[in-house]
This record gives C-alpha cells, sequence and structure tokens, in this order.
C-alpha cells in the first residue's frame, strides 16, 4: 500500500485533528505546500510492530529530473 506518512502512530481523529491545527499554528502556508521527491524507499513493515524496530529496507530507488 504505497503511501506518504506524515504522522504515524494510533490515533483518534481527534488527535489526528489537533496536530492538523498545531501544524497551521507553525506555518500558514503547510497547506498548498510543493515540493519535489528525489527518491523513494521501499520498506518490509510489520503493522503490528509500532515501534518501528522491525521495518526492513528494501531498496532505494533515485528519481531523475527530465
Amino acid at each position: 500500500m504505497p503511501h506518504v506518512s506524515l504522522l504515524y502512530g494510533d490515533l483518534t481523529d481527534e488527535e489526528k485533528e489537533e496536530a492538523r491545527k498545531k501544524v497551521e499554528e507553525l506555518d500558514k502556508d503547510i497547506y498548498g505546500l510543493e515540493f519535489e521527491i528525489s527518491e523513494l524507499a521501499l520498506y518490509r513493515t510489520d503493522t503490528a510492530d509500532k515501534s518501528l524496530e522491525s521495518w526492513e529496507l528494501v531498496e532505494v530507488c533515485h528519481l531523475e529530473t527530465k
């Protein structure tokens, strides 16, 4: 399931909303932020491992701009 996690953990909807508000307070321009990605990393993960200690790096793909 490819995705980008900006916040990781078992959080309630209320905790996620509180985190979103804190980020917005720190930087009003965060929404609509655009950035280039220069590499992607693929990890083998155990979703039951909340410590992330079992995560294994499988491959890193360096992206080229055209």
